[in-house]
């Protein structure tokens, strides 16, 4: 039996969002930890996280909206056709029903009965009876009457465990006298829209199950004349809502509804927590710098730097302070001798930066091209910015303890990388170099 379109379209829809929160994740994994386990395990632990929380943010928004229907019916609301609504009354069903354990008298039911089987010292549980009944149910609120033509869901109703020799009696009756079908694979649920409301099933699973006395059984009783609260979508021409219909019981709808705005706002908070801690521990372990010494031809956007700036002030840092990272060092890009690989962002304006040239003491010129005085000086740990011919150092202030790294080697090699963005981001530059220096004139100089 094929599965209804709404759940089939609502099923694709979450499957696809988590292939796309997977290929997100796998990504953002990619570019910092472009081989290994980490390609494999990463998306799909950022798909889990990613579609819990989108999940969760959804879920807030839905019970916003279910609260906020509640409060214009309580504010005597007309019901618009064709809207989803909110209506708050008296249930009425049109006959009366008996529940097939307890026998109590009511409108609307379900029930279930469960064995235990034990298989190889393995025990599992077994549904071996299960079904579901109403009578064509109304609410009467304010001067009128809504029919109800669908199968509500009934979440505040709880499920009965009947326990009792008379249960047990009384179920053997209703088996024995109860015409069963076989339990589809996916449930369907009837299109009620063109009927009077009426519904019932009983479904049998195999093999047959003859022994009741070792069954659980299990009721969920809806009476007439109960306090509801129903949500679904109102028809004018059949003055009745229709699936899908959500059928809420009690007095405090109002305040029910409020604590599970509440509730769902706590679990999409702690659903973003788990995602954030996750992230900033990934990427915590996982610098960008590896990335660049690995795949020296790949170019970081801007965000993604700046957001690397972010994770190493605000979670690396104080992680290896803490004792709870080892301090990751640094890795440089490999370019070649006399190159520089990176760019200068002044005020929406490019500079390929292409080109190292040694000034002599601790001084290197980054340009984009030989000769170009417009680039980068790096003087030790002294930044200066020069643009049309003008010269300006850059403050201390906009440079972090990772921003300039450098290395002298054993053979008059020196690299490095220089980071500056300014805090309106009007200048932004990364830059990786390599070049031989006069070692002589390095190590006696005062700069």
């Amino acid at each position: 039996m094929p599965a209804p379109k709404n759940a089939t379209v609502t099923c694709y829809t979450w499957l696809g969002l988590f292939f796309a929160c997977a290929a997100v994740s796998g990504w953002f994994v990619w570019r910092r930890a472009p081989m290994g386990i980490e390609l494999i395990v990463g998306p799909f632990i950022g798909g889990v996280v990613l579609v819990v929380a989108l999940s969760w943010v959804s879920a807030t928004f839905r019970r916003i909206v279910e609260w906020s229907m509640i409060v214009r019916a309580r504010m005597g609301s007309e019901p618009r056709d064709g809207r989803r609504v909110a209506l708050i009354g008296t249930l009425h069903g049109y006959g009366e029903l008996t529940t097939p354990f307890s026998r109590k008298r009511c409108v609307a039911y379900s029930y279930e009965a469960v064995i235990t089987d034990i298989v190889d010292g393995e025990s599992t549980q077994r549904t071996v009876y299960e079904g579901f009944a109403m009578v064509p149910l109304s609410i009467e609120h304010g001067v009128g009457r809504t029919r109800i033509l669908a199968k509500p869901e009934l979440p505040s109703l709880e499920k009965v465990w009947v326990r009792s020799r008379t249960a047990e009696a009384n179920a053997k009756l209703f088996v024995e006298s109860t015409k069963f079908g076989p339990a589809p694979s996916v449930k369907t649920e009837p299109d009620l829209s063109h009927g009077d409301g009426h519904l019932r099933y009983d479904y049998e699973r195999p093999p047959h199950e003859t022994n009741l006395g070792a069954c659980r059984l299990s009721e969920r009783v809806l009476a007439g004349g109960t306090s509801v609260c129903a949500l679904g979508i109102y028809r004018a021409d059949r003055r009745a809502l229709v699936a899908p219909v959500i059928l809420r019981t009690g007095n405090s709808h109002g305040v029910d509804a409020a604590w599970r705005i509440v509730r769902a706002v706590l679990a999409t908070t702690f659903a973003v927590a788990i995602g954030v801690a996750i992230v900033a521990i990934f990427c915590a372990n996982y610098p960008i710098d590896a990335a660049e010494h690995s795949h020296p031809e790949r170019t970081f956007a801007w965000w993604e730097i700046g957001f690397e700036r972010l994770v190493e002030r605000q979670v690396r840092a104080p992680m290896v302070r803490a004792g709870m990272l080892d301090s990751p060092g640094f890795y440089l890009r490999e370019v070649c001798d006399g190159c520089a690989q990176g760019q200068l962002d002044f005020h929406g304006r490019t500079i390929e930066l292409r080109h190292a040239r040694y000034l002599g003491g601790k001084a290197v010129h980054l340009s984009a091209e030989p000769g170009a005085r417009d680039g980068i000086t790096l003087i030790g740990e002294r930044v200066i910015l020069t643009i049309d011919g003008k010269s300006a150092d850059v403050p201390s202030s906009w440079l972090q303890p990772n921003d300039i790294v450098t290395s002298l080697g054993s053979h008059d090699d020196y690299a490095g990388r220089v980071t500056v963005i300014a805090p309106d981001r009007s200048i932004r530059c990364r830059v990786s170099f390599q070049l031989r220096v006069n070692d002589d004139d390095w190590l006696t100089s005062r700069h």
